[in-house]
């Protein structure tokens, strides 16, 4: 019975301990009706900011110490729920120095207005304490 387990575990890859992290499956984001949807694919729970561009911009660079304005949706990584919705009406903030989300300070550097981005946050930086996906769009800078 202990052989069949640890082949499994070895097999799987369930267990643990390997030489390298597991493959971090993302989600997948999709549009519906000019607004983003996540689908959650199952894999195991990202332990490092994940940074993807959906969309490269063409406007202004974000820098520290600009006060920007942002659509964004936040999603639950492993069930895909919706958080908060911020797409409508557009969301505005100071960048850097600590007026953001920590991850947000981090994933949204250099990133140009027009410019749609995807942040993929661990537990350990998210102020919901749990896994969250983050579909941003970057309106202006100031």
């Amino acid at each position: 019975m202990l052989i069949s387990f640890s082949l499994a575990c070895f097999t799987l890859g369930a267990c643990g301990g390997g030489s390298g992290d597991p493959q971090v499956t993302t989600d997948e984001v999709v549009w519906r009706h000019g607004e983003p949807v996540v689908i959650v694919h199952h894999g195991p729970v990202p332990k490092k900011l994940i940074v993807k561009d959906l969309r490269p911009g063409t406007g202004a660079v974000l820098k520290k110490g600009k006060t920007m304005q942002v659509k964004y949706k936040s999603f639950d990584y492993r069930t895909g729920q919706r958080y908060e919705n911020w797409w409508q009406s557009p969301f505005a903030t100071g960048f850097g120095e600590g007026q953001s989300l920590g991850a947000w300070e981090t994933g949204l550097r250099g990133m140009r207005v027009g410019g749609r981005r995807e942040l993929v946050v661990p537990a350990k930086q998210a102020y919901t304490h749990v896994p969250v996906v983050y579909v941003l769009e970057l309106v202006s800078v100031r």
